[in-house]
């Protein structure tokens, strides 16, 4: 397995794909990295097909896929890293034995970030709501993982205040 340079992401070692890349060239002049776009009502997919040698028939060979319904700003783009990252972590390109890479890794990792913001801010609407004490009680218990966000925290208590309540 090759080692590439690395970044810390959630206390994992990930790659970038422009590092796969550059030690891939370097250590394979001959090589041949080619993309393939599919643009669909569904969304967009890129194949990404990597060979070690273009001389020779048998030489190792990769290939990486991405999918994505997203059609944001640079989606193509990324989606097209991905696929590349991909063919090139199964040919040995990679850090720690992970195939994701740092680019992937980043843009979950702000999902995660943007998805638990979107569930904070429902569950201060939700306690907002709360028509009396059963009620507020009712939904503060149901959050969960919810319960120690500041936000969370500060809502129910807000209208704990608003509804008279004082224990």
């Amino acid at each position: 397995m090759n080692k590439v340079k690395t970044v810390n992401l959630g206390g994992k070692e990930y790659a970038k794909v422009a590092d796969r890349i550059k030690q891939f060239r370097e250590e394979n002049p001959n090589g041949l990295i080619e993309t393939s776009p599919s643009i669909t009502k569904e969304g967009i997919s890129f194949k990404a097909r990597i060979l070690k040698d273009k001389a020779d028939p048998n030489s190792a060979e990769a290939t990486g896929h991405s999918m994505s319904v997203k059609t944001g700003e640079k989606e193509f783009e990324k989606l097209e890293t991905i696929a590349v990252g991909r063919a090139l972590a199964l040919l040995g390109y990679m850090a720690s034995g992970e195939i994701a890479s740092s680019e992937e890794m980043t843009e979950f990792h702000e999902y995660k970030e943007k998805k638990l913001e979107d569930r904070i801010a429902l569950a201060v609407k939700a306690l907002s709501g709360a028509k009396d004490k059963a009620e507020l009680l009712k939904v503060f218990q149901g959050l969960d993982d919810l319960l120690s966000e500041d936000a969370v925290i500060e809502a129910k208590n807000k209208r704990k205040a608003e509804l008279g309540i004082r224990q």
